[in-house]
């Protein structure tokens, strides 16, 4: 047996030890295979029952996965009939048919090939990662145009599952079983359905690891490191033993998080925090409230434009919303308008290909030069805030300007409401992002004009040090710890906090527990986070006092470097409150 160590990408933590289990995937055909014209009817036919038998399987399935984990991870489900009665994509397969006088499986295959290339043409993740929706149906599809039932291959054994891509409705009852210790994917990233899936489910995964499926075979001996991304295939009987061990102390780890969601988000000196969580799903709210969240802290809304070919309509958006302030009631949801266009663009937004489109149309820049899509999204927003929880959050504001055409808009809209005698509140807090170097240097005076801020670290970091963090020929400058963006960020908190008003960082930053540790010392209350980090993050605040870390971070910001500033930090808080670094809360 061959023994490999695979990189990927760590997108469930944990570690997982066992045997594999392959994956088998539909391959689409590459040979057209003709008919004649009298047949033609015939073959249309049977795609029809295809699509049939994809709707009651898929029926059937949504109930199952309901029954079994919860109405929270049958939305999968919902989103593929959505996709399934989609009328542009079966009348694509039958005009294949029709016109190219071809066999079901030809047609479908093209169909399959335009979407796939559609897909990853747009260059972001969360977006690349749905073409696996749009796979998954045409692939049932595919396969139910045969009517004799398969023969399922009963295996309960506790086993590693391997695949190329593992599609949604797949991840879902596989995972669903209880029988799989660990993933190890192929393709995929960290907003993929399988790693949402895993993470809710406490299923150690690793994705995007390219040919794991190719290095391995049924009964080889596997680890999964969900935490460090890494994979090893048939380990020697030390490295068992190491991993084992540290499976061991992950899981006690883990027992112990699970207790701290329960707990105060206080710190030693009574100092109170808010646990909040990033979101890209409605279906999450409950997930992230399970591990500590106290409100939603920011909701990607992009992800509504993924559900059909055409642009949501009001109602889709309303659908949506309200759904989230029912299920996250009393507890604060910030909803981020669509940060679309630039990298982030979709077929259906008909922007044009632009030379850097990190610096171009996007964010509120297309907001503003589509007004009526905006307004759309503002009435949406503000029908489903008659439970008085929900805020607006405007992202990549540069100057005073935009703010000020936004609030004209948005008075607008709240008199079309008005006019037709809606409910909303009025009162609806309204935010904005600091994520450009401009903004940041003006938060002075653009928080005078809006309810709350918002620092996204993310984009302002990478701006701020012109650092493409994910361009590995210079991902080593993107340093959080800079003392320019320390005192930065230090800045806008300090703005927002002398006008009285509320300021949260929704950026990685605060997901880290020693960044968070970091924040709270400049004076920050409220960190959003991917609802996974949210326990850590919460313990390693719980585990230190205010005060001493206010002390400790004015003295760490005058140093000269990031690696001067973060030795200092750990060395001073590890005398005085060594649990923070219990257990690597603190790497």
């Amino acid at each position: 047996m061959d023994y490999f160590r695979l990189r990927g990408i760590g997108v469930s933590p944990g570690i997982a030890i066992g045997e594999v289990r392959l994956s088998e995937e539909v391959i689409f055909t590459s040979r057209k295979e003709s008919i004649f014209p009298h047949q033609i009817k015939e073959e249309l036919r049977r795609l029809r029952k295809a699509l049939s038998r994809t709707g009651n399987q898929l029926i059937r399935i949504k109930k199952q996965i309901k029954e079994k984990i919860g109405d929270e991870h049958s939305f999968i489900f919902k989103a593929h009939l959505l996709i399934l009665e989609d009328k542009s994509l079966n009348s694509e397969m039958e005009r294949i048919i029709k016109e190219e006088e071809c066999r079901s499986e030809w047609a479908i295959s093209r169909v399959h090939e335009k979407y796939q290339k559609i897909f990853e043409s747009i260059n972001y993740e969360y977006f690349r990662q749905r073409k696996s929706d749009v796979s998954d149906v045409l692939s049932k599809i595919y396969r139910n145009l045969e009517s004799a039932k398969q023969k399922k291959m009963v295996d309960e054994q506790e086993k590693i599952l391997v695949a190329h891509d593992l599609l949604p409705s797949e991840a879902a009852l596989r995972l669903s079983k209880g029988n799989v210790l660990g993933v190890a994917i192929d393709m995929g990233g960290q907003t993929s359905h399988t790693a949402i899936l895993a993470r809710s489910l406490n299923i150690p995964a690793v994705v995007g690891l390219r040919n794991v499926t190719q290095r391995v075979k049924d009964g080889d001996y596997l680890i999964v490191d969900g935490t460090d991304g890494e994979v090893i295939i048939n380990p020697p009987l030390a490295t068992r033993r190491e991993f084992s061990s540290k499976k061991k102390k992950y899981d006690d780890y883990r027992k112990e998080l699970k207790k701290t969601a329960k707990l105060s988000s206080s710190t030693l000196d009574d100092v109170r925090f808010y646990p909040l969580a990033n979101i890209e799903l409605p279906e999450e709210v409950s997930f992230a409230f399970s591990l500590g969240a106290e409100g939603i802290g920011l909701f990607r809304s992009e992800f509504l434009y993924l559900q059909t070919p055409t642009l949501p309509k009001e109602e889709d958006h309303f659908s949506i919303y309200s759904r989230l302030a029912k299920e996250a009631y009393p507890s604060p949801v910030y909803i981020r308008t669509v940060d679309l266009g630039g990298e982030k663009s979709l077929p259906q937004l008909k922007i044009k290909k632009e030379p850097n489109p990190a610096l171009g149309l996007r964010a509120i820049r297309f907001s503003l030069r589509d007004k009526d899509l905006f307004k759309i999204q503002l009435r949406a927003i503000l029908r489903a805030s008659f439970l008085k929880n929900i805020r607006i959050l405007i992202p990549m504001i540069t100057e005073i300007e935009e703010i000020e055409e936004i609030k004209l808009l948005f008075q607008e809209v709240k008199e079309e409401l008005k006019l037709k005698r809606e409910k909303f509140d009025e009162n609806i807090p309204l935010g904005v992002m600091i994520e450009v170097p401009a903004a940041a240097a003006m938060t002075d005076v653009l928080v005078k004009e809006v309810d709350y801020l918002s620092i996204g670290t993310n984009d302002l970091i990478q701006y701020y040090l012109a650092v493409d963090r994910s361009n590995e020929l210079v991902s080593y400058l993107f340093k959080p710890f800079h003392p320019s963006i320390l005192r930065l960020v230090k800045f806008i908190i300090d703005a927002a906090r002398r006008e009285g008003k509320e300021i949260t960082v929704c950026g990685e930053m605060a997901a880290d527990p020693l960044s968070a540790i970091v924040l709270l010392g400049f004076g920050l209350r409220k960190f959003s986070m991917n609802p996974i980090f949210i326990p850590r993050v919460k313990k390693a605040l719980r585990s230190v006092e205010y005060k001493t870390v206010k002390n400790i971070v004015q003295k760490a910001i005058t140093l000269k470097t990031s690696q001067e500033i973060e030795e200092y930090i750990i060395e001073k808080i590890l005398v005085k409150h060594p649990k923070a670094f219990l257990m690597g809360q603190i790497t």
